[in-house]
């Protein structure tokens, strides 16, 4: 999912089951948290042994006031349960030097995670789910509409829509790699169970121009939600049929099954983190080539 701090192999668009070269491992657990309240995202610290898991705490629409975010150790030791709180239905993280972002519905949260406060809210007014978040070198913070479609940017202190939403419906995961906004989609034609009449896929947008360039090997193979870089590889969730896939020298396959709603994704070092949402529980897996 997120950055933090910061041809073709196969002509079709269907997932290749057999292993490119030097690709990934299947990765194994390391160690199983339980006792969230529907965890969408788990971001690592890039730093520091810190892991922030965002609790929904409700429907993932709702508007309780009583989402929140854990503080925990890399171990998946809990320090804080309940560290800072407040808000809605709290998803999508990353962070730069001073702060972390959450996109909670229609606001943009900011935390100083030094202090462990919610500094500032900024509200989205044309958004409907706001997501996933990821910040490129410059500073520039990017958010995806999930339901509402588009990419919000946040810079100079203003929230504002980026890519519309006829341009991307339903955008979910981010990362910023090689000097592009990866996005990986949720699909079209989504139904009240989230269910699409067509598979999300991965696209990458110049950062500069805005132009939007599907990866022609990358569609149509998940209803997708985290986007994590390990290497060359992009590791990608697909939310709701539980499935991480490696995206590497332009081809998918799947790495892994995790069961239902493995939701934003993260990865340091050599773990991958999982939050499976309604299975209250985080899951971290030790990855390697």
């Amino acid at each position: 999912m997120t950055s933090v701090f910061k041809k073709a192999i196969c002509s079709t668009v269907t997932i290749l089951s057999c292993a490119t070269q030097t690709a990934i491992a299947t990765p194994e657990i390391a160690w199983s948290q339980s006792g969230f309240d529907q965890p969408e995202s788990v971001l690592a610290h890039p730093g520091e042994p810190l892991l922030y898991v965002s609790n929904i705490n409700g429907s993932p629409t709702e508007l309780n006031s009583k989402g929140y975010i854990s503080l925990l150790s890399d171990d998946g030791s809990i320090i804080q349960h309940v560290w800072v709180n407040g808000m809605d239905a709290p998803k999508g993280m990353a962070m730069d030097a001073d702060y972390l972002y959450v996109a909670d519905m229609q606001r943009l949260h900011i935390i100083d995670y030094k202090q462990g406060k919610l500094i500032r809210s900024i509200t989205a007014e044309t958004s409907t789910m706001l997501n996933d978040i990821t910040i490129d070198d410059a500073g520039i913070v990017y958010i995806s509409d999930l339901t509402g479609g588009g990419i919000y940017r946040y810079r100079n202190n203003t929230l504002t829509q980026w890519i519309s939403s006829d341009q991307l419906p339903h955008p979910n995961g981010l990362t910023v790699k090689d000097g592009a906004l990866i996005v990986a989609t949720w699909g079209e034609g989504m139904k009240e169970d989230f269910s699409t009449a067509t598979l999300g896929g991965l696209v990458s947008i110049n950062l500069e121009t805005g132009t939007l360039s599907p990866y022609k090997s990358a569609q149509q193979f998940g209803n997708l939600d985290g986007i994590a870089s390990v290497g060359d590889s992009l590791l990608i969730s697909d939310w709701l049929n539980g499935k991480i896939f490696e995206f590497k020298n332009n081809t998918v396959r799947l790495l892994m099954e995790t069961g239902k709603h493995a939701a934003d994704i993260s990865t340091k070092g050599e773990y991958l983190y999982i939050p499976m949402m309604f299975s209250q529980r985080i899951e971290a897996y030790k990855i390697q080539p």
